[in-house]
């Protein structure tokens, strides 16, 4: 059985526009890494205040990341190489 939010979410989503959900989650990763921009994040923290379902999907992406960068070593590479990785990139480009 759907809830009403699932079927308000569908009829939104059903006439073309962008709803405040999909606006979430398109700027999710963006909060998540501080790079969304003062009125992306002030239009985010509203909408979690008021959704559940994209209260939890921030907690859940937020917690996966911690996850994944507690498990990654940074590793510095030798400035030589970055600088020939990045001429390969623009003679391809």
């Amino acid at each position: 059985m759907e809830t009403g939010f699932t079927e308000a979410y569908k009829k939104m989503s059903e006439e073309g526009n962008e709803t405040d959900c999909e606006k979430v989650a398109g700027i999710l990763d963006l909060v998540i890494d501080g790079e969304a921009s003062s009125e992306e994040q002030y239009f985010f923290n509203s909408h979690i205040e008021e959704c559940v379902p994209c209260f939890e999907s921030h907690q859940k992406q937020r917690l996966l990341k911690s996850i994944i960068s507690g498990h990654l070593k940074r590793v510095i590479v030798p400035e030589r190489l970055a600088h020939s990785i990045k001429t390969r990139i623009q003679e391809t480009v």
